[in-house]
């Protein structure tokens, strides 16, 4: 299934990983916060450190959105929608980072937040956003927390802060992408499954380490640890730019094991010319 007619192409993507953060501060250390942590956990039988507020430090997703945003500009005019998507809510929802991007960005922009879609939640956020092309540009924002103060469940937990921006936008420089979602996976089909849409092909395949991946690929780059959700996208950050000096076809790769989806994006990296110092 292809990006569903929407004509949507990656024009930049930048990559950032946060230091330690720093501790709540007291007021965030509140009843309020203290309630929705107990409604997080306690809605699913989890349980969470009862000590998380006083002894942990952290970076939100608000301030770690703001900081990577400020590596994407300047943006385009106007930015017709911004999408957020994480594997797990934020461990201090006192700032809201999708309302901090919509006023951020030039426009006024529509506010997507994917989460519950595990490692997954970037390709799924991908497909929302194609259903509102023609409406300007769009700026995706990746972010793994490191600081939770419950297990997720997921095979990997976040071992650093980091966050990934992506523009998209109509340019005809910019390059394509196309996805495919695959539900109902189960783990022992997933190496099959990307057999039929992998092998054969002359690409770069990027995933996580652990991914079930088919022999015969020419070319793959494994995701930066502990980054489950951002790993995959900051790895196609960090060698775009070496791509783009001959063109090259990418396919990001993941799959969750709870939730059974298998996700591809394919991105059809289009050789530039470098720009003179």
């Amino acid at each position: 299934m292809g990006l569903p007619g929407t004509g949507l192409r990656l024009e930049r993507i930048v990559s950032r990983v946060f230091g330690e953060g720093r501790p709540f501060l007291p007021e965030s250390a509140s009843p309020l916060l203290k309630s929705y942590i107990d409604d997080l956990t306690g809605l699913y039988g989890m349980t969470h450190r009862p000590d998380f507020l006083t002894s942990t430090t952290r970076n939100s997703y608000a301030e770690m959105a703001e900081g990577v945003l400020a590596e994407m500009v300047p943006l385009p005019d106007p930015v017709g929608v911004v999408a957020l998507a994480t594997m797990a809510p934020d461990a201090d929802m006192l700032q809201s980072p999708t309302a901090l991007l919509a006023h951020a960005v030039p426009g006024s922009p529509l506010p997507l937040g994917v989460t519950d879609q595990g490692v997954v939640a970037p390709f799924t956020a991908l497909r929302l956003m194609g259903e509102f092309a023609g409406t300007g540009h769009g700026l995706l924002v990746i972010m793994d927390q490191r600081s939770l103060p419950y297990e997720t469940g997921a095979a990997e937990r976040p071992a650093e802060d980091c966050a990934v921006a992506i523009l998209l936008g109509g340019d005809d420089g910019a390059d394509d992408l196309s996805l495919v979602r695959m539900v109902d996976v189960a783990p022992g089909d997933v190496r099959s499954a990307l057999a039929a849409e992998l092998v054969g092909r002359d690409i770069t395949v990027i995933a996580r380490p652990g991914l079930d991946l088919p022999g015969g690929l020419a070319d793959v780059r494994f995701a930066f640890p502990g980054r489950p959700c951002t790993g995959i996208w900051a790895a196609l950050a960090e060698g775009i730019e070496g791509w783009r000096s001959t063109g090259r076809r990418v396919v990001l790769a993941d799959y969750d094991s709870t939730l059974r989806y298998l996700s591809l994006c394919t991105v059809e990296v289009r050789q530039r010319e470098r720009a003179e110092a």
